[in-house]
Formats: C-alpha cells, structure tokens, sequence
C-alpha cells in the first residue's frame, strides 16, 4: 500500500484542465520530487493534491482512503501539510503567532512550538518580529515549521527554495533532508539547483504540459547528461 496514490487524475481552473491522467505514487519515508519547466503543472498538482482545487477525473488515496474532493482542512487532519511557493505565511503576525496559529488544534502547543525553535533557531531570534519583515530564508523556515509543528505523515513543499541566497538553499536542503530523515514523507517541487536536491529523491517525476512524461530515480536524473533539457521538460 502507497502512503500516497494519484491515478489518472484530471483537474484545473474552472472547466480548463491543466493537468491530464497525472499517475504518482509516493511510499512512506520517501523523498519524491517533481520536476517541469513553468507551467508544466506542478503547483496544480499540489493543489489537487491538498484539496485546494476539484478533481474532474481520477482519484486520490491517502493512507488507502480516497480523498476526492474532500476539503482542504479535512485532508491536513489526516495528515497532510503543504508548503506553498507564495503567500504560505501570516505576514503581519508575529513569528511566534504564526506558530501558535500553526498549532491551535493541538491540546499542548507550547511544548511543539519550542521543538520548532529548536529546530530553527533562527526564528528564535526573530520570535517577535513581523513575518513580513524576514529575510526569504526566513519565512521559508517560518512556513516550514508551521507546516511541521502538526507532525505531518506527508509534507508537499513547493519550490521551497527558489529565489534564495545559495548559503540559505544550502541549510534548507540539509533542514529537509534531516525532516524527511526523521520519518517525514516528503515531495518536493523543484524549480532550481535540481542536483543539490535530487541526489536525495529516492524518485523524480517529470512533468511536461500537465502529463508525467517519465519517472527515474533522482541518481538517474543526475547522471542524464541532458539533465538540464529534461528539467526544461524537452
């Protein structure tokens, strides 16, 4: 049993699909990752995923129950956390209100709210500070641990460290990989620096045009030597 299965879904925006028989499966403890040229349907896929957009065919099993078209706060009481590109904090509040807000379902937040200071100790520092005011490494770890503070089964990070300093990208990759480490089933969506973060994907998907055009392992990708024209999605 996959602890994630999407099979031969349709869904887009309105009555315009985007994506087209999409087929993946994640296992528990893996890192899968997600790979496509812009517009290729990446995000749309996380967003079907998480219960943000319908489903017009298919369907999607977690934990081996079916998911479709449930809603998006009954799909994260199951387990589910999701990281998106944009707008994935709270920017006026506080670092230490968006945890709080991360964790109002839990009967002890505190205790879960200080592991993730523990884990990002940066945002000790920055524990008073408006969200909207933190460096972009910043708010990719506030998000993080908001995601995390729930203790998520399956966490879906979309282009987690796009835009960012490379001595940030560097930490983030080592932070993730260390999640997923301790037990966290991850898939990330990858838009930049692919060989830094696929050489730790147990698999990659590539997507093109809202279809999956090929699944490898993340060494396999590596090792292609048109690695850059299939990140591209030729």
């Amino acid at each position: 049993m996959s602890l994630l299965e999407v099979k031969d879904v349709v869904s887009g925006y309105g009555e315009i699909p985007i994506l087209h028989d999409v087929s993946i499966k994640v296992e528990e403890g893996e890192l899968v990752a997600i790979i496509g040229s812009n517009g290729a349907g990446k995000t749309t896929l996380m967003h079907t995923i998480s219960g943000l957009l319908p489903l017009m065919k298919g369907s999607i099993r977690l934990f081996d129950k079916q998911i479709n078209n449930l809603q998006p706060s009954e799909i994260a009481k199951m387990g589910l956390g999701y990281v998106p590109q944009r707008k994935n904090v709270f920017a006026e509040l506080s670092v230490k209100e968006n945890l709080e807000m991360g964790a109002y379902t839990l009967k002890n937040p505190q205790s879960r709210i200080e592991e993730m200071l523990e884990m990002f100790s940066r945002l000790r520092e920055r524990i008073n500070q408006k969200a909207g005011t933190l460096s972009g490494g910043e708010r990719q770890m506030l998000a993080l641990s908001s995601a995390l503070i729930v203790k998520p089964k399956l966490l879906l990070l979309d282009e987690p460290i796009t835009g960012l300093a490379p001595q940030i990208i560097k930490g983030l990759i080592e932070m993730i990989v260390e999640i997923r480490n301790k037990g966290t089933t991850i898939i990330w969506v990858v838009e930049e620096n692919p060989k830094d973060v696929l050489i730790h994907a147990d698999r990659v998907y590539l997507m093109d045009s809202g279809v999956i055009k090929m699944e490898r392992t993340g060494r396999e990708f590596i090792e292609n030597e048109n690695l850059e024209e299939l990140f591209l999605g030729h």
